[in-house]
């Protein structure tokens, strides 16, 4: 679906991507976390083919995507973090829009727009920027595109919103597609999903599936350091009178942390990790999480 090859991009003479590589082989949601700076939005762009790299290979669904042609862009969509709406109904978008994706459903279009409780028949204009961020949503959903991309889709959206969004995020109808999503909310999507690419230093550092980091990592809270197993633990932070860690899983499965609660992949504890430990943390992952070393996992 996606295959990138030795990437090089940048802005003016700053490089941004040097040999990036990446392949997404198959459906499902994948987050893409990284540091300000780090590139998550333009990679995105650069997929859609918004931006043109340096040089390397870039494929997408077999096409080249700064070549925009119309059949790839029928079957990407993008929802960027900054947007523009044209001042029209989202019943005005879809007659407008819809036509331009074979997939677009604009019975399911209604269904979204009434889960995430935007009005049909109000204009963009008068709407609050949480409103006109879920009437985008909504509109990309229906589009029915084997490929979606958003960028920082939880911002601007309150608490049932986001709870709303992941609800949609998991019907049926989406388990064919493959949906990149660049965040910093990592808690509000960790319950959804299925990989976790991270970005450093122009590289993509670690692509895996949460499956898989579930079976290799304990995290969770522990009651003090003395109690976590140093053998096993990879990165700790006190949280009050607490202390949250990560730790490789032991052989049997179990809690490697020492005493404690522990549980799945929480991924704002991840990405910490991986961002102020990240050598210790790919060490352990190594080598079939480390892309610029094997195949990616994707």
């Amino acid at each position: 679906m996606i295959e990138i090859h030795d990437l090089q991009f940048g802005y003016g003479r700053s490089a941004l991507y040097q040999g990036f590589s990446a392949r997404v082989d198959k459906p499902g949601i994948y987050g893409i976390f990284g540091r300000n700076g780090s590139g998550k939005s333009s990679l995105l762009k650069l997929i859609c083919g918004l931006l043109t790299p340096w040089s390397g290979r870039l494929r997408v669904l077999g096409w080249v995507p700064r070549e925009r042609a119309a059949e790839l862009l029928a079957s990407v969509y993008f929802v960027a973090e900054e947007f523009h709406l044209p001042n029209l109904t989202p019943t005005q978008l879809a007659a407008t829009q819809g036509v331009f994706y074979p997939r677009f459903s604009g019975q399911r279009f209604e269904e979204y727009l009434a889960e995430l409780e935007v009005p049909a028949g109000s204009r963009f204009e008068s709407m609050s920027l949480g409103q006109k961020k879920k009437a985008a949503i909504a509109f990309a959903l229906a589009t029915g595109t084997p490929l979606l991309l958003l960028d920082e889709p939880t911002n601007g959206l309150d608490i049932v919103g986001r709870a709303r969004f992941r609800q949609l995020m998991q019907r049926p109808e989406h388990a064919d597609r493959a949906v990149l999503i660049s965040t910093h909310q990592a808690h509000d999507l960790e319950s959804i999903l299925s990989h976790v690419w991270f970005i450093d230093g122009g590289q993509l550092a670690l692509s895996a599936e949460m499956a898989e980091l579930e079976q290799q990592l304990q995290m969770g809270v522990a009651a003090d350091v003395q109690s976590l197993n140093q053998a096993q633990l990879l990165y700790q932070e006190p949280m009050g009178q607490q202390w949250a860690y990560v730790a490789r899983r032991t052989a049997n499965g179990g809690d490697s942390g020492g005493s404690g609660s522990g549980g799945g992949v929480q991924l704002e504890l991840l990405y910490k990790a991986l961002s102020l430990e990240r050598e210790r943390m790919l060490a352990a992952l190594a080598p079939q999480h480390q892309p610029a070393r094997a195949q990616e996992s994707a």
